[in-house]
């Protein structure tokens, strides 16, 4: 074996160690982390980032994180795009919503032998306690959401149309809102409605 092929060998020895050392570190972290090709196709994510969207992490390989996330503000995400098309390297923080929850996505490109990427890390809001339903309260608010009057909702959970307003007004209390338009607004911005399903649940 020629001088230079013995390097090159050994560089990628020392390449792939730090690659598995990197890996088993970001298996081992806490914090939601997802590392994504620049089309936004997941490549690799850890335990925490699978567990925040009720998945196992070789369900997300290959998935386009788009699937998962939407973007509050349609034009941070519309940004973020323009600034990678343009080579940009910026770090920029995105409002989202996801199945079971809303946060903050950090979404930062990087570099590597292997090209640009994108780095994910997701700070997840937590849900204040006075503002966890029960589980009646959460079908109430279900079936609400999905366009069912209070008589509808009701019958569907046998119980007295009066039943149904105490538990509405109640939520709407403890939300800090005024009426059930609003309930559910504040639901879907809380994370407890997840706003990629519909029928709403």
């Amino acid at each position: 074996m020629s001088e230079a092929a013995h390097d090159l060998h050994a560089e990628q020895r020392r390449t792939g160690m730090w690659r598995n050392r990197f890996l088993a570190l970001l298996d081992r972290t806490p914090v939601p982390t997802a590392i994504c090709h620049l089309d936004g196709t997941i490549g690799v994510a850890n335990p925490a980032f699978a567990e925040a969207l009720a998945v196992r992490p070789s369900q997300l390989r290959d998935r386009h994180v788009l699937e998962f996330f939407q973007a509050k503000v349609r034009r941070d995400y519309d940004k973020l795009v323009a600034g990678l098309q343009r080579g940009g390297r910026a770090r920029l923080v995105i409002a989202v919503q996801f199945p079971g929850g809303t946060g903050e996505l950090t979404v930062q490109a990087v570099s590597d032998d292997d090209g640009s990427g994108l780095l994910l890390t997701l700070r997840i809001t937590p849900v204040p306690a006075d503002v966890q339903l029960s589980d009646r309260e959460a079908e109430i608010l279900r079936l609400i959401a999905g366009g069912a009057t209070s008589a509808a909702v009701a019958a569907e959970l046998g119980i007295t149309g009066d039943g149904v307003n105490y538990h509405l007004t109640r939520m709407s209390d403890r939300f800090g809102v005024p009426n059930r338009t609003a309930l559910v607004a504040r639901a879907y911005s809380l994370g407890l409605l997840d706003p990629t399903a519909w029928p709403p649940r």
